[in-house]
């Protein structure tokens, strides 16, 4: 199973790269499985799991979401990234896509909104790329870069990044 994770802060893109990525390999027969962490604290609300119901739609055969006690699962128990990546690895996925555990050693696709957030890009462990909505802010980094607003340009480019991944 390979494994990529979209990082990045609040409203950066991450749910909308994750759909877009989800449709795009569930298309060229590519099983997906995604995890979200839910990262605002405490635990998600099962009855408003908005983001897994989207990534459902797109094409994941399996969605989760990870809060502090609860995990969508209906496990009701505490996981960390790893014990969760082991139990997806238990089904018939070819691809993991995880939104969110920034500093996760995972190869990451990184999100930025705005100048301060250029910082993540270095900060953060086995960035592929990095992607945004100003390619202004993009223009100097030391990774592939590409333009939110062209999924058509950039959707193919991140595949071949995707297939890349390996870990472990």
């Amino acid at each position: 199973m390979q494994i990529c994770q979209i990082a990045g802060y609040k409203n950066s893109g991450k749910t909308t790269l994750m759909n877009q990525l989800i449709l795009y390999f569930s298309k060229t027969g590519v099983i997906v499985g995604s995890l979200k962490h839910h990262g605002h604290g405490g635990d998600p609300d099962l009855g408003k799991l908005k983001d897994n119901q989207a990534h459902m739609e797109s094409g994941a055969i399996m969605s989760g979401v990870q809060g502090e006690m609860v995990s969508q699962f209906t496990l009701n128990m505490e996981m960390d990234l790893d014990e969760m990546v082991r139990v997806y690895s238990n089904f018939p996925i070819d691809l993991l896509l995880i939104e969110g555990y920034k500093h996760a050693e995972y190869p990451k696709i990184v999100l930025v909104r705005n100048r301060e957030d250029l910082s993540l890009v270095d900060e953060l462990p086995n960035v592929i790329a990095a992607g945004g909505w100003d390619s202004e802010l993009l223009k100097n980094l030391d990774v592939p870069v590409f333009d939110m607003k062209k999924p058509g340009e950039y959707l193919p480019r991140l595949a071949v990044y995707i297939r890349r991944c390996s870990y472990g």
